[in-house]
């Protein structure tokens, strides 16, 4: 509605513009337009060509264009109607000022042919198209809370582009109780406001107010525009400050801490700025001891404790507080502070250690007095009244023993594994409000008690160890934990004493003590000791020390290291076996049955068997399981008569191991045969018969015994003593005392019992010693002079000889070689012999040391064996023996002197191990798979002599021990089987009759030689079987049974009797003549030395022994009737002085002595010597001897 009737007022106005100017045309050449502002684009104002009174065809070519002076280009003309028209929006306020009221667009019109030019005027004519608008948006007025109302305020005018009425016509106010406008007219014409201040402000109600100025134009319809004043209300200082409260009580405890806050007081002021900066202080009416004691913030008003605060001195506290602002005129305000001060719990109580024991023993009785405590509080009251207590997770406990004193006692046993120390805290607390408390804290050590044993990660060991391990391998460390300290914690590892089979544990294993490592002290060997159970001890150092064990199960791991053994067929030599079978012999007969035993493992001992070599291999089969070997089909005249077979056992291991054996089958014709065909094998076995054997062995022994007799026999009685020459007398040098030496002396013989001294001058004139002197004695020995014989005037002088000794003779045992047999399965530890060596030097030079020189046999030291006891020399074993695993050991045996430098020898061993029936036979075969029964299947057909099965059985004792013999236990019928008793070949006897049953059972025992005598059973079933072809029998004869009294044999041992019936004459003929006295003669009797002194003295009861062409020997000896006795023949008609020595071990320089002259008359002897030394030997007696020159 609005648009319509504008654009009605528009055509009004370009009418009556258009009647003016057509007027103003009359009048002058100028033709004037008037448009509103802002009419649209392409809006006609005018047809120029009409106005103008022009052609519209001819606009065109007279070219007629619109030329505006100064401005853009708003207008143009259309050449085609002549219309003047609108190109761009006309804006006034933008074309003209607002200081211009009229606004005028001049331009100019031109045509050519002719020319014309016509100024044309167009008057632009205002519209109310803009909104009055102020300067700024917000106007900021500071108005102070003190201005008195009705004052002025001048307020920025608005601005409006438009003119005349269009313009500002007056401004508005929002409502507000403070302020109010009022609206001046200006000289320009223009409108403004002023702000008038209708009541007082004050900033602390209203800070700020907000009004909103408005001005509006004239136009129709009017425009307004708006703008924010904000008036601020400045402050002044008129508001005191004021405190919170005007009187403040406030109770404090005493010995509060400097520092504590008292009070903290606010003060307000209402004002801002520095007038509402308060600043606290204290009035003149506060005492200075209360300013000493508290402090006042200037700044903050708080009050703080600055000095201690007692009871007992002040009790109140009075001040007075005053709060300032720093305005221009400041302003104050007061307040009035009562501090109270209370009494409070402030003394601690006090705890004191009377006594306190540490450390003690983690075995510590229970209710043991450890520590004595008093308490005390200073305070009275409740705030006096103490509790002692210690924490609650201690095996101790406090217990009252009188006023404010406590004992601290053991409550729970102590364990130092567990907790090693205690931190014992007494903690004493008052009853006061708030409690007062004090603590003190001792260290309780425990001392370690050996109260745990040793114990091991396991209970059980297993261990495995492979067979032919090296001696000394590490099997195991056996670790033990003591949870103890010091020596009780220090274990030593042993192992317990057990013997297996007479073998102690210590002998096979070794521990080491200190850290459980387990070895092996010698190589296992599966096939003998499969397992061991023991026991390892882990024992403390500790009093009394403790120990705990565990069990070791050793296993013995097998390896494949044994080869498979043949057993059967039996091969006396080599491995070739002979056997003969019938030529008639039917299909699937037993031919032969290889059985080889392999004494591994059960995996590795399992053996199959099979044909290496065959020469027809149609003939025969062979069980790769049993081994037994069959024909396949009956011989045929073809077949040659000699077949060689070749089986191989294998055992299962990896890689396997085998054993052959070749069999060699002959063939027998079925016609009858020798009877010396049939037994030749079995008369060979019995010619050559082990009791045969030693029929013949001792035969020749006794035999060889008598001839040795009779030769001995007839030389003692043919010998005649030779003539001997009248001996030169020798010669006695007699070195005194005086430290003078004997030169060229040889030590020759010493004796424990009798002594020979024998002195003898060489050709240089220089002593001889002859004999032996012993150590340390002194001899008195007469000195004659060089002559022929002996007179009763010789000068003769006795001295005494002492000789020190040197170590100059080598440690010499009886025997050069010992032998020494040792029962099997003797004790650990058992005493073998005594190998005592004899050193005749002195002192340290005759203290013997003895020892085992080291030699490994199977890669075992001998003093793993052996050990010798390095005094005494008794050779002692340090395990158990078995024959069958040892059968004999060699090594040497070194005694040693302690001489500088040491001298020694040694003397070989040889430890022959006796073997004991201990183990009893074992059945080979048959072989039984289960059980003791064996199932056998002869055809019924089978001829007599046949041979049915042989039983085989091994023993590992000796040859005496494992000679085995075979019996029936039990037999069916006996009538129809017979047994060989040596090799164990069941035959038959007959052939099998219809009336025999088909099943037959024998029971064979195999018993050894031993004494008690052991055996092993095996059962036998037979069964028969019909066969189509009956088989024709070569073996016609049983063979030959041993004959243990055969012919040979009864010759053997009648030869034997009557040689050692001739060896036992012979003997006591001998002994006859030897014992026989001679008969009494008057010169002298019959070898029997009859000795003179000078002073016709006799020794009676003298035996001549020997006699020597060069060497002589001269035993004397007190009898103990008081006689002298020559043990040794003295050469006829010589001299000797001999001291005449009192009974005794040993002589010294006080010895009464007198010196004799022996003169022997006769003497007898036989030859050789030889002869002679023996016959000495029988009678107990011993040789020295004494040279002689002749």
């Amino acid at each position: 509605m609005g648009s319509v009737v504008t654009m009605r007022s528009c055509k009004r106005y370009v009418l009556l513009v258009f009647l003016l100017s057509f007027v103003r045309n009359i009048l002058s050449s100028v033709t004037h337009y008037s448009i509103p502002e802002e009419m649209k684009e392409g809006s006609v104002v005018a047809n120029l060509a009409t106005d103008l009174s022009l052609d519209v065809k001819t606009l065109n070519q007279r070219k007629m264009r619109l030329d505006i002076i100064a401005n853009k280009k708003y207008l143009d003309v259309n050449k085609e109607t002549g219309e003047l028209y609108i190109v761009e929006k006309i804006d006034r306020e933008y074309l003209c000022t607002k200081t211009l009221t009229l606004c005028y667009l001049k331009m100019e019109v031109i045509l050519e042919n002719p020319v014309r030019i016509f100024n044309i005027e167009v008057e632009i004519l205002d519209m109310n198209d803009n909104a009055p608008q102020f300067r700024r948006d917000v106007i900021h007025l500071d108005i102070s809370e003190a201005t008195p109302k009705g004052e002025r305020f001048s307020l920025s005018n608005a601005v409006d582009p438009d003119v005349g009425s269009n313009s500002v016509k007056t401004y508005h106010l929002s409502e507000s109780e403070h302020f109010n406008i009022e609206v001046q007219t200006g000289r320009d014409g223009s409108k403004f406001a002023e702000l008038i201040l209708t009541k007082s402000l004050d900033r602390e109600q209203q800070a700020v107010h907000n009004l909103i100025l408005t001005a509006v134009d004239g136009g129709t319809p009017a425009r307004s525009g708006t703008a924010s004043v904000i008036v601020r209300v400045l402050d002044t200082n008129d508001n005191a400050p004021t405190f919170d409260k005007v009187n403040y009580n406030i109770k404090m405890m005493e010995n509060s801490p400097i520092g504590s806050l008292v009070v903290h007081l606010n003060a307000t002021d209402l004002d801002e700025g520095s007038n509402s900066d308060i600043t606290y202080s204290y009035s003149l009416y506060t005492s200075e001891k209360t300013q000493e004691t508290f402090h006042l913030n200037p700044s903050t008003g708080e009050i703080t404790v600055k000095g201690m605060l007692n009871y007992e001195d002040f009790k109140i506290y009075d001040m007075e507080v005053i709060a300032t602002d720093k305005g221009a005129n400041s302003l104050s305000g007061q307040c009035t502070i009562k501090i109270i001060v209370e009494d409070m719990n402030d003394n601690h109580p006090e705890i004191s250690i009377k006594s306190f024991q540490s450390p003690v023993n983690e075995n510590i009785e229970l209710d043991t007095v450890i520590a004595v405590v008093s308490v005390s509080d200073k305070d009275s009251g409740d705030n006096g009244v103490v509790d002692l207590h210690i924490p609650d997770n201690m095996p101790f406990k406090l217990r009252e023993s009188s006023d404010n004193y406590y004992e601290l006692v053991v409550s729970e046993p102590l364990d130092r594994e567990k907790v090693p120390e205690y931190d014992v805290t007494f903690t004493v607390t008052d009853r006061g409000s708030p409690p007062l408390s004090d603590n003190e804290t001792m260290t309780l050590e425990l001392l370690d008690v050996n109260d745990n044993v040793p114990q091991f990660a396991q209970s059980f060991y297993t261990i495995r160890v492979m067979e032919n391990n090296a001696p000394g391998a590490l099997l195991s460390s056996l670790t033990a934990f003591d949870p103890d300290l010091h020596e009780n914690q220090y274990l030593v590892y042993f192992i317990l004493e057990k013997e297996i089979a007479n073998t102690s544990m210590s002998m096979l294993f070794s521990i080491n003590p200190e850290n459980g490592n387990l070895y092996a002290l010698k190589t296992f060997d599966y096939e003998i000791e499969k397992e061991f159970l023991f026991h390892i001890e882990a024992r403390d150092s500790g009093s009394p020390p403790l120990s705990s064990n565990v069990t070791v199960h050793i296993i013995i791991v097998d390896q494949n290291d044994n080869a498979p053994v043949i057993v059967s067929p039996w091969r006396a030599h080599g491995s070739v076996v002979e056997e003969k079978i019938p030529r008639s012999t039917d299909k699937g007969s037993l031919v032969a049955k290889v059985i080889a035993l392999d004494t591994d493992s059960v995996h590795n001992s399992r053996i199959t068997y099979q044909f290496l070599q065959v020469t027809d291999a149609t003939l025969f089969s062979l069980d790769q399981y049993n081994g037994e070997i069959r024909t396949m089909r009956m011989f045929s005249y073809r077949d040659p008569r000699h077949q060689r077979l070749v089986v191989i056992a294998k055992d299962n291991g990896q890689p396997a191991l085998s054993a052959t054996v070749t069999i060699k089958l002959s063939t027998v014709e079925t016609a009858v045969k020798a009877y010396s065909d049939l037994t030749e094998v079995p008369l060979e076995y019995d010619i050559f018969s082990d009791l045969n054997l030693y029929l013949v062995i001792g035969l020749g022994s006794v035999s060889f015994l008598l001839l040795i007799t009779i030769l001995v026999t007839i030389v003692l009685k043919c010998q005649k003593p030779k003539a001997s020459k009248a001996a030169p007398p020798c010669r006695n040098s007699v070195l005194s005392e005086r430290n003078s030496t004997i030169a060229d002396s040889t030590l020759v013989s010493n004796d424990a019992y009798w002594y020979s001294l024998f002195l003898a001058e060489t050709r240089k004139g220089k002593l001889v010693v002859r004999q032996p002197v012993p150590k340390g004695s002194r001899y008195i020995v007469s000195s004659l002079p060089r002559g022929t014989g002996l007179t009763d005037t010789s000068d003769s002088a006795a001295s005494t000889l002492q000789l020190l000794d040197v170590n100059d003779n080598v440690p010499q045992f009886p025997q050069s070689f010992y032998t020494i047999r040792v029962m099997e399965n003797n004790a650990p530890g058992a005493l073998l012999s005594s190998l005592t060596a004899f050193d005749p030097d002195l002192h340290e030079n005759q203290y013997l040391v003895y020892f085992i020189l080291e030699k490994e046999i199977a890669n075992t030291s001998m003093s793993m064996l052996f050990s010798i006891n390095p005094e005494n020399g008794n050779l002692y074993a340090l395990k158990t023996f078995d024959y069958e695993i040892e059968k004999e050991f060699l090594f040497h045996i070194e005694a040693r002197d302690s001489g500088s430098p040491p001298l020694s020898s040694n003397v070989t061993v040889h430890i022959i191990i006796v073997d004991q029936n201990d183990n009893a036979p074992v059945i080979v075969s048959p072989w039984r798979a289960h059980g003791s029964v064996v199932e056998e299947k002869i055809p019924r057909s089978t001829d007599k002599g046949s041979l049915v099965a042989k039983v085989i059985a091994l023993d590992t004792d000796s040859v005496h021990n494992s000679r085995i013999t075979y019996q029936f236990l039990q037999v069916t019928d006996a009538t129809l089987f017979s047994l060989d008793q040596y090799n164990g070949e069941i035959r038959t006897m007959r052939m099998f009759s219809y009336r025999d049953p088909r099943h037959q059972r024998l029971v064979v025992i195999a018993k050894d030689n031993g004494q008690p005598a052991l055996s092993a059973t095996v059962t036998i079933k037979l069964s028969t079987v019909e066969t189509a072809v009956k088989a024709y029998s070569d073996l016609t004869e049983v063979p030959l049974e041993y004959d243990i009294f055969s012919d040979l044999n009864l010759y053997l041992v009648i030869g034997l009797g009557s040689v050692s019936f001739l060896l036992l004459i012979t003997i006591l003929v001998t002994i006859v003549l030897k014992c026989q006295k001679p008969k009494a003669s008057k010169a002298a009797p019959p070898c029997r030395n009859s000795v003179l002194s000078e002073r016709n003295s006799t020794i009676a009861d003298s035996t001549l022994v020997s006699n020597d062409a060069y060497w002589y020997s001269l035993f004397l000896a007190e009898t103990r009737k008081g006689k002298l006795v020559v043990r040794q023949p003295v050469p006829k008609g010589s001299r000797y002085i001999v001291s005449s020595l009192p009974r005794g071990t040993g002589l010294t320089d006080t010895s009464d002595s007198a010196a004799s002259t022996l003169q022997v008359r006769r003497f007898c002897c036989f030859n050789p010597d030889v002869i002679c030394n023996t016959t000495c030997k029988l009678f107990n007696l011993q040789v020295v001897s004494l040279y002689i020159p002749k």
